[in-house]
């Protein structure tokens, strides 16, 4: 009964925390593009950075809940009850996860390896590559892809943090796969017992990692099919990873995936507005010039 209650609290306050917040910042409100003279910055206006943008973000990620639509709280609905379907399955999920490795070593084998691409150190060198990158061979998109991906990583990286101490989910590995949800109760259990990784279950921060990343590189080169379609794909398997490594739930890599790749798909949405459009005279005409510039 205790663990029942336990459950039941965690799910209403972190899916519905998540849940809000994941739709919040996926959802696009402004279908039509924002007039030019909105986009540039006003005379003696200080010019955005790095930082102001990061911050900037980061409010919208936190009050971008409080103004939802009818949309995005039908989508809601329906990840809180999917979600709530599969913490309640949690454990035969794993279960059959973990007798399907048994039967087919190659998984043991491929886990370590894919797992390894959420690591969040692993996956903030991936993005700094592609700055390194584009700065060595003059290539604005990869430069500002691996720039996105940093900040996304960031984000990520908070908030996994700020919903790991809320819940207090046991991982599976802990007491032969049983579920409990201790809530923010452990919070300092996590440090002074000496097992950090305990209570770290919920969500999962490979997953969330992994997909954030996934969805900038892959909004970035959508031109390119091969590259969504190899991105998703690893990052898919990140998430599989967390249940043949014994770390993670499957309701931890679902919220994860969501998490991650709305958060990708802000960053990268709010990249694209700051792009910055002004008059342009050529020789064969007046149009519009289209520059964006990270300082």
């Amino acid at each position: 009964m205790t663990r029942k209650k336990n459950l039941l609290a965690s799910l209403i306050l972190l899916c519905c925390l998540s849940g809000q917040l994941l739709f919040g910042i996926a959802a696009d409100p402004s279908a039509a593009p924002e007039k030019a003279g909105d986009l540039a910055p006003a005379p003696g206006e200080k010019k955005e950075t790095l930082v102001s943008r990061f911050f900037k973000d980061e409010a919208e990620i936190w009050t971008t809940p409080f103004n939802l639509d009818l949309k995005s709280s039908l989508l809601f609905a329906g990840i809180l009850a999917g979600t709530g379907i599969l913490i309640a399955n949690d454990e035969g999920i794993y279960e059959g996860f973990k007798t399907f490795q048994s039967r087919n070593s190659w998984v043991s084998k491929a886990s370590p390896l894919a797992t390894l691409l959420g690591d969040w150190g692993v996956d903030c060198g991936i993005a700094g590559l592609f700055v390194l990158g584009g700065l060595a061979f003059k290539d604005k998109k990869a430069r500002d892809t691996g720039w996105m991906a940093l900040e996304t990583l960031l984000h990520t990286g908070f908030l996994v943090q700020v919903f790991k101490h809320l819940a207090g989910r046991q991982r599976p590995s802990v007491e032969a796969g049983q579920d409990y949800w201790f809530g923010p109760g452990v919070f300092f259990n996590r440090y002074s017992e000496g097992a950090f990784a305990r209570y770290d279950s919920f969500p999962s921060g490979h997953t969330v990692s992994a997909w954030g990343l996934a969805t900038v590189i892959a909004e970035n080169y959508k031109d390119r099919l091969w590259v969504p379609l190899t991105c998703y794909s690893l990052a898919t398997a990140v998430g599989l990873s967390r249940l043949t490594e014994d770390a993670h739930w499957f309701s931890d890599v679902f919220i994860g995936a969501i998490l991650g790749y709305a958060i990708g798909k802000m960053v990268v949405r709010n990249q694209n507005r700051r792009l910055q459009f002004t008059p342009a005279v050529t020789p064969e005409g007046m149009g519009l010039s289209l520059s964006y510039q990270f300082e």
